[in-house]
C-alpha cells in the first residue's frame, strides 16, 4: 500500500487509542507527563504503523476492508508491543 496519499489527521484519529493507552502507561511508570518522551512514543508508533500499511497487498483485501481500521487495529498491537519493549528494556522508556 502506498502510504503517501494517506491524510496524517486521518491516521492519527486512527491511532488514537493506542496512543491513550502509551500516554497512560508513560504517566503510570513515571508519574510525569513528559512530552518529550509522549512524542517519541507516537513517533515510534506512527513508523510502525506505516510500515504495517506499506506491507499491505491492498488487492488481496477483503470487501469493506479500511486503512483507517487496520490502522487503528495495527496500532492497539504496536502500542502494547511498545510497553512490553520498555519492560524489557528493548527500548528506551
Amino acid at each position: 500500500m502506498d502510504v503517501t496519499d494517506l491524510d496524517p489527521d486521518d491516521l492519527r484519529m486512527s491511532m488514537l487509542l493506542a496512543m491513550d493507552f502509551l500516554v497512560s502507561h508513560r504517566i503510570s511508570h513515571d508519574h510525569t507527563y513528559d512530552s518529550a518522551r509522549i512524542t517519541a512514543a507516537r513517533d515510534l508508533l506512527e513508523q510502525r504503523v506505516l510500515l504495517a500499511l506499506t506491507e499491505t497487498e491492498i488487492l488481496e483485501m477483503p470487501d469493506g476492508w479500511s486503512w483507517r481500521h487496520a490502522a487503528h487495529e495495527i496500532s492497539i498491537r504496536v502500542a502494547l508491543t511498545i510497553v512490553e519493549e520498555e519492560k524489557a528494556g528493548q527500548v528506551a522508556p
